[in-house]
């Protein structure tokens, strides 16, 4: 198996923490991409990409806080500017549940001209046992607008698994 250098943004979050951790299990070179990492990766700062890029094959691609939030596409649009010219060779992105904002920062890595896979995921499980929804189960009750919308929640493991896979064979890209 031939080692690569993968670049994990939010690797210290819910999906990019396994995805580090999966990779490196593996063998892989994995750089997280963090503000508390050296070299730093600040989605705020468009001067930490490149250095944070340098010397990578491949990118996780997760966008704090979401892709539907003013800014994420002009984001994206840079970041993706900066892998190209970094030399990058293939990116994923963990996207959403089709919202319009993210399918707009879809197409941006989809048209780079870079081998690409989309990642769409719902809530995570994790929500209930390492985020948001924690503190209200632990009180005993979890308060939400609409009781009765269906929505789908994924384990961020299972996605992680989709990601490793994707790095790992080309018969995902695209």
């Amino acid at each position: 198996m031939e080692t690569k250098n993968i670049l994990v943004l939010g690797g210290k979050g819910k999906t990019g923490r396994r995805v580090a951790e999966r990779l490196t299990e593996l063998g892989h070179k994995v750089r997280i991409g963090s503000r508390s990492e050296n070299p730093a990766f600040d989605w705020d700062n468009p001067e930490s990409w490149p250095l944070a890029l340098e010397g990578m094959d491949m990118v996780y691609i997760t966008f704090q806080p979401d892709l539907a939030v003013p800014g994420a596409l002009k984001a994206i649009k840079g970041f993706t500017a900066e892998a190209i010219k970094a030399g990058i060779k293939k990116m994923i992105l963990l996207s959403g549940k089709g919202e319009k904002e993210a399918e707009l920062c879809e197409k941006v890595v989809m048209n780079s001209g870079v081998a690409w896979t989309i990642v769409r995921a719902s809530w995570f499980n994790q929500n209930f046992s390492e985020s948001f929804f924690l503190d209200a189960i632990l009180e005993g009750h979890v308060a939400l607008p609409k009781n009765e919308a269906l929505v789908p929640y994924v384990d961020a493991d299972d996605i992680a698994d989709v990601v490793v896979a994707a790095f790992l064979d080309d018969k995902h890209v695209g």
